[in-house]
């Protein structure tokens, strides 16, 4: 039983590392954008924040985050995402699940430093058809860092919402009734 679950994960990484790889090269989110996605088992979260928001990361000040920066403050960035970004519905806070970090490099140097990093991750629902409070308070040091512009879908009902989130502005109700 436990070599068949051993497998199962194996095999599962493998696939995530192959689909986190191609995400890599097609840039899968345009930098200072984001999407959350509302389906009946959760809210998909596509993000792309700069690597001047994150505090501590960027050891060789070029604004840039290496392979080498990602891997020694993978858990640190991981950290700063569940705490400065927030999803609430009417029973509270959701929690953020499966986050997936994939620094956004050029497919003609993907061993280059990325200034861009692509989170993905899934919220846990309560209540499917809600109405939610979206909080991001993770911005960058330059000036076009300093806002995020969100496009939410409910799958459910078909509504649509695109907003723009900066630090004076950082939350907003999704889907008000």
């Amino acid at each position: 039983m436990k070599l068949k679950i051993k497998i199962a994960m194996l095999t599962f990484l493998i696939l995530l590392s192959l689909l986190c790889s191609k995400s890599l090269y097609a840039h899968v989110m345009v930098a200072q954008h984001g999407t959350l996605n509302v389906a009946e088992d959760g809210v998909y979260m596509v993000i792309s924040l700069p690597v001047s928001a994150f505090a501590g990361i960027d050891e060789d000040l070029d604004s840039k985050l290496s392979a080498e920066e990602f891997a020694t403050h993978r858990l640190s960035i991981i950290d700063t995402v569940h705490s400065k970004i927030t999803l609430k519905d009417e029973s509270g806070k959701l929690a953020l699940q499966g986050i997936m970090l994939s620094p956004v490099t050029d497919h003609h140097s993907p061993k280059a430093p990325a200034s861009q990093l692509v989170v993905m991750g899934r919220y846990t629902l309560v209540k499917p058809n809600s109405e939610f409070e979206y909080q991001v308070n993770i911005f960058g040091q330059g000036a076009a860092e300093k806002s995020l512009e969100i496009t939410a879908k409910n799958k459910l009902d078909g509504r649509k919402q695109v907003v723009e989130l900066s630090p004076k502005s950082s939350n907003v109700l999704l889907f008000e009734e």
